[in-house]
This record gives C-alpha cells, sequence and structure tokens, in this order.
C-alpha cells in the first residue's frame, strides 16, 4: 500500500514537472522578474501615485453622495398596479 502511494505520488511529480517544463517552452507560461531600482525613486513614485489617488477619492466620494441611489421597489400592494385586472 505504501509503495503505491509513493508511485503515485512519484508520477504526479513527474507530470507536474513536465507540465511545467512544456508550458515554459510553448510560451504560455507568465513569468515576471522584477528589477531592482533606487529605493528613493520608487518612494517618490509612491508618493505621487497616493497623492493622485487621494485626490480621486475624495472628488468621487463627493459625486457619489450628491446622486440619487437607487432603492428597491416596494413589495406592497401598489407595487404592481399593471397586474391588476
Amino acid at each position: 500500500m505504501k509503495n503505491d502511494n509513493s508511485k503515485i505520488a512519484m508520477y504526479l511529480a513527474i507530470g507536474a514537472l513536465l507540465t511545467v517544463i512544456i508550458l515554459q517552452v510553448m510560451g504560455r507560461l507568465k513569468t515576471e522578474s522584477y528589477e531592482g531600482g533606487n529605493s528613493d525613486e520608487t518612494e517618490v513614485e509612491l508618493e505621487k501615485l497616493l497623492a493622485e489617488l487621494d485626490g480621486n477619492t475624495s472628488g468621487a466620494g463627493d459625486e457619489e453622495d450628491s446622486d440619487d441611489e437607487m432603492e428597491p421597489s416596494p413589495m406592497g400592494e401598489d407595487s404592481d398596479d399593471d397586474d391588476e385586472m
């Protein structure tokens, strides 16, 4: 029983390895490499992005508050006047 389980695990691992190799050769496996950058420049870019996002968030929130929100129709007797005959 233990031998069967180890064979199953081995074949699964070989299959996974072959799948990764085939996908890599076909160009279907996407990988990204991250370049190390100057930390000062990265922090400045991050601060600019956060300032831009903070500006957009506060402006968008004001517009959403001014619009009337859609409310569900009531489920009372008067909700379906067309169905009454």
